[in-house]
């Protein structure tokens, strides 16, 4: 892996450069009733979910290994090849690209278009048998405070070495969860760190497992330190 330098100033703090606070999420899954066991009841599944079903099935299997790369990103994509059969649905709903589109309902329409277009072309002729379908699952989110701080580039990545790699998980995929959830970039452009900021609101999460995506976060702000 390639890490592109970045040239970290010295900070310039400006009014709202408080501390990033580093935050967890404790998740209860609650198994909805909602059921699919054909592309059209996925795609009405889809439709119906609540918001946070669907930020659910699209990060779940990033949290479930952080050390492994799932065969496929998302719950869609993975339920599509191993219950439906359909290897073709299935690689269209793995490339869901989330980076381009942060919002839960840009990316449900998208999800609808890739299963309606899929429904037209093969019509829905597959059925899995019982105990096959998708469940929509209803994950109740309390988030809370970890106890840990930065103010300077180096106690954030001292912060990222140490801290559970589910609490860099909700901070990677934060602009899903609110508008004011706290991500990494807008932090290091509040301390002038423009260039940093930038890479990091290029960095994709989604190719990476989140062991691997700690250890690149944790390059890039070292080899910034070392060249500034």
């Amino acid at each position: 892996m390639t890490f592109a330098p970045s040239h970290i100033t010295m900070e310039r703090v400006g009014p709202r450069a408080t501390p990033f606070e580093f935050r967890r999420v404790a998740v209860l899954v609650e198994v909805t009733s909602c059921r699919a066991a054909s592309v059209s009841q996925l795609l009405t599944g889809v439709t119906l979910a609540p918001d946070s079903s669907i930020f659910y099935h699209l990060h779940r299997p990033f949290f479930h290994d952080s050390n492994r790369l799932a065969e496929y990103p998302n719950d869609f994509a993975s339920w599509a090849d191993r219950n439906l059969g359909d290897a073709m649905l299935a690689e269209r709903l793995a490339n869901l690209n989330l980076v381009r589109t942060p919002d839960l309902a840009t990316v449900r329409r998208e999800i609808s278009v890739i299963l309606a277009e899929r429904l037209q072309q093969a019509g829905d002729t597959k059925t899995v048998r019982a105990g096959l379908e998708f469940i929509f699952c209803q994950p109740l989110m309390v988030e809370f405070g970890t106890g840990r701080v930065a103010h300077s580039v180096k106690e954030f990545a001292d912060c990222l070495r140490e801290l559970p790699s589910d609490t860099i998980g909700y901070h990677l995929f934060a602009p899903f969860l609110a508008a004011d959830a706290p991500g990494f970039a807008q932090w290091f452009r509040d301390r002038g760190h423009e260039r940093l900021a930038q890479q990091l609101e290029t960095f994709d999460p989604y190719v990476n497992c989140l062991e691997d995506n700690r250890h690149y976060l944790v390059a890039l702000l070292e080899d910034g330190l070392r060249t500034s």
